[in-house]
């Protein structure tokens, strides 16, 4: 007989201990006489002359009732450590099952019709490898996509494991190899007779297969994957490798032009023949180009599209298939149908009206008309002070302000540049000031220093700004580590401050002075998320989203409705593509929402979507075989047995408790 142990040994000896004594207790708690009226004082003469006699048989029958108790208590806890029939086998293997889950098993080629998926196929593969299992095996399936998820831990119910292997579906997201075997292998450290099984279609990462080592791995080869001492097998599925994909689709709107956009779509042909197809593009529900594209084996396409519209939209490239001549296609879609789709999100952009508080400062004016999306007026310093207070100020997206600090602002979400901003009413606190600074650190990560390099930029002097991240404040560039631009982030509204003066740097002639402005503006209007409109799916990334202060989480909202939580740090969602199509990231305050982004994710993986399978798979320079039959051994579990035994015991001490036999 063994044991499966699912808890320490020393955790059930407490569990024992504390259960025994509550057990005890309730045996005291019951032991109370009951109370009988009689009739008759005679009768008490009898109870006395007996009471020597039966003294010692009712003490043996409370015992035997606490025994019961016991027993009862003893057999749970034995139930507990899953006993098993059956010797220990020297020879038992410990095996995790690598079950694909990831894009490319939604590929239908499996079957005697071809119109069985290969998650079909593999799950049935899977189903006859726990079956070959010996009773003294011991399995682990883990499910493989662009992330690894163990089913259960090491198991010998075999049925319970088939159970859990026919409800894996596949995902939208590619074959994380590297993440699946480096899990795998550290599940079977110290395990006896060590295997990997996996079982998929071979549409995996060359890196992570080459990675692979079956030995003590070099101290140089820090993305080693250690399998020494472990067996590897691979199980083929697959029978087709036609087809043809959209690997690459976005959006973007015009630098010089927002209200006008183009598209970028690749279509690839990862087929062995030649193969036709439909290329249409639909904004909305609304299809507004149709082109049909012939791809020789292997070919791959690149369609740009130039577009305009300044309306809100969401823009999806769909593939069909196409025959010659009048006849029309059977079957719409190719054997693997997720790529003949993708989506990008195109924002609606209008011209902003931006308010310039200067006394004329022909740098700033100049700056300002570079592009034609952005209207612009002026107003001297105190002009923009009566019109506030007067409340006559009309609307505008974002008011730069020329070394000017005024106590009263434009209402929100109004975005506000300071240049040289000084006094009481500046945005951040001046900490000091620094002559002929260098610009040592720039953050590239923030949209308004997008594509802006300042490391030879030159400064008569410039203010240091106190920054504050608990406050939504972020650096943006500093001279050894003294913030000279910063930028905040409110519920209200966002503002970027720079310490120096315009007519005091040579950087207001350099391209960056007017890209530095409209990145502002774009951040204002929350445009920087045309900068990138698709991600890829099964990758994470970190989207910006306004208004955000305080909040720690956000709803994910997928394509089919499943909803998530997605962790905010500073302004930014860190986000998980798991599904193709549109996505919908919400921060919320209590039940209102403060901050809303849309997000389109694509499969955009050409090794997915090159879905001929691989009958064999070279691993750290070694070809994988097939799995060998295991050897068949009996154990059985009891646990069942023993659970039946403490529900006889119930039913004997309760006829036994009333009928006053253990009382």
């Amino acid at each position: 007989m063994s044991f499966l142990l699912p808890i320490p040994l020393a955790t059930l000896g407490w569990v024992a201990a504390i259960a025994g004594g509550l057990t005890v207790t309730a045996y005291i708690l019951k032991m109370r006489r009951r109370r009988f009226e009689v009739p008759f004082s005679t009768l008490w003469h009898r109870v006395l002359r007996e009471k020597e006699a039966t003294s010692l048989w009712k003490r043996l029958k409370r015992w035997l009732s606490l025994l019961l108790a016991l027993l009862m208590l003893g057999l749970l806890l034995f139930a507990a450590l899953e006993p098993e029939l059956g010797e220990q086998d020297d020879d038992a293997q410990n095996v995790v099952i690598l079950l694909d889950a990831s894009a490319s098993m939604k590929a239908v080629d499996e079957g005697e019709d071809g119109k069985a998926s290969r998650m079909d196929a593999a799950v049935e593969i899977v189903d006859d490898i726990l079956g070959s299992l010996g009773g003294g095996d011991a399995a682990m399936v883990m499910r493989m996509d662009g992330q690894t998820t163990p089913l259960t831990r090491f198991e010998s119910d075999m049925p319970k494991l088939v159970r859990l292997v026919r409800q894996v579906q596949p995902s939208d997201t590619p074959a994380d190899l590297r993440r699946a075997l480096s899990a795998a292998a550290d599940a079977l450290r110290d395990r006896k007779n060590p295997h990997i099984i996996l079982v998929g279609d071979g549409a995996y990462d060359e890196e992570a297969l080459n990675a692979v080592v079956w030995k003590k791995a070099p101290e140089n080869r820090l993305d080693a994957i250690d399998l020494g001492g472990i067996d590897l097998r691979y199980v083929p599925v697959g029978s087709t490798g036609e087809n043809v994909g959209i690997v690459a689709f976005n959006a973007r709107r015009y630098a010089t032009d927002k209200t006008s956009y183009e598209v970028y779509i690749e279509v690839q042909n990862f087929g062995k023949k030649a193969a036709r197809r439909k290329l249409v593009l639909y904004n909305g529900d609304v299809a507004t180009d149709v082109r049909t594209l012939e791809l020789k084996p292997g070919e791959k396409l690149r369609q740009i599209y130039s577009r305009g519209g300044g309306e809100d939209s969401v823009l999806r490239a769909s593939l069909e298939i196409e025959t010659k001549g009048d006849g029309a296609a059977k079957d719409k879609r190719d054997a693997f149908a997720l790529d003949d789709e993708a989506w990008a999100l195109l924002p609606a952009r209008r011209k902003q009206k931006v308010l310039l508080v200067t006394r004329d400062n022909l740098f700033l004016e100049a700056a300002m008309l570079v592009y034609d999306n952005v209207e612009v007026d002026k107003l001297l310093p105190e002009e923009f002070d009566q019109a506030v207070a007067k409340g006559t100020l009309p609307e505008y997206s974002a008011v730069v302000l020329d070394e000017h600090a005024p106590a009263n602002l434009p209402p929100p979400p109004t975005g506000l540049i300071y240049f040289h901003p000084s006094g009481d009413h500046a945005p951040f606190k001046v900490r000091s000031e620094v002559v002929n600074p260098h610009i040592t650190d720039v953050n590239e990560e923030h949209p308004v220093m997008r594509w802006i390099s300042m490391g030879d930029t030159h400064f008569d002097k410039t203010d240091v700004f106190e920054v504050d991240s608990g406050k939504g404040q972020v650096v943006l560039a500093s001279s050894v580590r003294n913030p000279i631009i910063a930028a905040m982030r409110t519920k209200e509204r966002k503002i970027v401050a720079c310490g120096f003066s315009v007519g005091g740097t040579d950087f207001v002639l350099r391209v960056g002075f007017p890209l530095l402005l409209v990145n502002a503006f774009d951040w204002f209007a929350a445009d920087e998320a045309d900068l990138m409109t698709t991600y890829a799916t099964g990758t994470r990334v970190r989207v910006p989203m306004d208004g955000v202060v305080g909040a720690r989480e956000a709803d994910v909202i997928s394509p089919t409705g499943r909803i998530s939580r997605a962790p905010v740090a500073d302004g930014f969602a860190t986000f998980y593509a798991s599904e193709v199509g549109v996505h919908r990231l919400a921060a919320k305050e209590g039940d209102k929402v403060i901050a809303e982004v849309k997000l389109a994710a694509n499969l955009s993986s050409p090794t997915e979507s090159d879905i001929a399978p691989s009958t064999e798979l070279r691993a750290g320079g070694e070809v994988l075989k097939t799995p060998d039959a295991f050897t068949a051994s009996h154990r059985r579990s009891i646990w069942i047995y023993l659970l039946l035994a403490v529900v006889l015991l119930l039913c004997v001490e309760w006829v036994t408790f009333n009928r006053r036999v253990t009382v």
